[in-house]
């Protein structure tokens, strides 16, 4: 039985090099210039960036390491991620202190599952104050297929700190990551969150009518009927000339849409739970809701449901028709006022409205559409800008996504206004809720 075994080993290796020596007697030299024009791509590349490199910005940076250089091991190819993650915790105690991590995310979700929309199917709530989202039919029959998570050209990418020393070259940090990360990720929960997180916010303070600017319980019920929502504001007398009075108890409001696109949002930094969002402007807002802009309406008293009083007495329509023609004085102080009462909710002054940058928490958001250049997941011995990056990471874990998402806050003026100024929920992060997390498991299945 062994003598056929060998027999079969000598005629395989006999007609291997018969092919080989046939194939070879077909081959022809090329010259150097037509090797010069001949291409081809590898499966991996290997690059280095030396620390005296003009574009290592770890070395350039203030406060950063000039002794430091990377290498790149990088694979040409497109890896299409579906999975769930429980729970991913990266960087627990350690270095940067005990209960706590460097990473913390609750049911993580690389990809999605799209509804008959075409877009992701966000997954239920029993919530009335959150939305929705864009598909919300978690039916089996609307889970029509699924979207991944895609990251092209990953690769590897070490630092290594005096690289041209054998005796005292060292390893500070190794980086996973990818020329370009594109695809839904969502989250349970994300608890703490350490690296440069940037994206953009779309605000939209939805317009309604019939709005009382005090609270729930110090409207006046024997002036008007019952608001359709409240502002949460103090109330206090707009006008008191003697035979005409008004105060904010005893009436409600018409106003307008006002948006705020492209605001900066920025989470940087070690351990971070809360989200910056830029650019507000708050007394802006105000000011575009008491006046009107160029293609909205400026607020009205609601003459339907307004006490205008002359001489103490409500005198409806009429009155209320007086009130909106003294509107253009008064809305000055009103806008004033509305200024104070938020300055006052936030804990800052009403000069700082201008700069206020609002919090928010982390754990609030569940869907990020991702689209990044720069994606990277770090683990690094010391803080440390890697190449591409607009900032240095800290020491520990850290994860890297700029300008990867877009996040778009929708809610009405009232519901915005009172989490500000009636209660601690915005200067607490909370000032509006997001959609729950993207549906990925086909099914009845909760997480999978």
């Amino acid at each position: 039985m062994s003598q056929f075994k060998y027999l079969n080993v000598a005629l395989l290796v006999f007609s291997g090099l018969t092919m080989a020596s046939s194939y070879a007697a077909t081959l022809q030299p090329l010259s150097d210039q037509q090797l010069s024009e001949t291409t081809g791509q590898a499966l991996m590349s290997l690059s280095y960036l030396a620390p005296t490199d003009t574009t290592n910005l770890e070395a350039r940076r203030a406060g950063g390491d000039s002794s430091v250089g990377f290498y790149k091991l990088g694979l040409e190819a497109t890896v299409e991620l579906n999975a769930n993650i429980k729970k991913l915790q990266l960087g627990c105690g350690g270095s940067n202190g005990s209960g706590s991590c460097d990473l913390d995310l609750d049911n993580v979700s690389f990809g999605c599952i799209v509804g008959a929309s075409g877009y992701c199917i966000t997954t239920a709530t029993t919530n009335p104050k959150q939305p929705a989202g864009l598909d919300s039919n978690n039916s089996i029959s609307n889970q029509v297929n699924m979207k991944d998570f895609v990251l092209t050209n990953p690769y590897f990418q070490f630092a290594i700190k005096n690289p041209n020393s054998a005796s005292t070259r060292e390893v500070v940090g190794i980086r996973i990551g990818a020329e370009k990360a594109e695809g839904p990720l969502s989250i349970g929960s994300l608890n703490t969150f350490s690296g440069y997180f940037t994206g953009k916010a779309n605000l939209t303070m939805q317009g309604e009518t019939n709005v009382s600017p005090v609270r729930s319980n110090t409207w006046n019920t024997n002036a008007i009927s019952t608001p359709s929502a409240f502002l949460g504001l103090d109330d206090a007398t707009i006008l008191n000339i003697g035979l005409a009075s008004v105060k904010y108890s005893e009436i409600t409001a018409n106003y307008s849409t006002v948006s705020r696109n492209g605001l900066a949002v920025s989470v940087i930094g070690n351990r971070v739970t809360q989200a910056k969002i830029q650019g507000l402007d708050l007394s802006a807002v105000v000011d575009d809701i008491m006046n009107g802009t160029s293609t909205t309406s400026a607020l009205e008293l609601n003459t339907s449901n307004s006490c205008v009083r002359i001489i103490g007495i409500c005198s409806g329509s009429f009155g209320a028709n007086i009130g909106n023609a003294l509107l253009p004085v008064l809305r000055g102080g009103i806008s004033d006022y509305i200024k104070q009462q938020l300055a006052t909710g936030l804990g800052t002054t009403v000069s700082g409205l201008s700069t206020y940058q609002m919090p928010y928490n982390l754990s609030n958001v569940h869907q990020i559409d991702v689209n990044s250049n720069t994606f990277g997941i770090a683990l690094s011995g010391q803080n440390l800008q890697y190449p591409d990056y607009a900032a240095a990471v800290s020491k520990g874990w850290s994860m890297y996504l700029q300008d990867a998402f877009t996040l778009n806050i929708s809610d009405k003026v009232s519901s915005l206004v009172s989490n500000i100024a009636s209660s601690s929920n915005a200067r607490d992060g909370n000032i509006t809720l997001l959609e729950q997390p993207y549906r990925n498991c086909y099914g009845n299945m909760t997480f999978c």
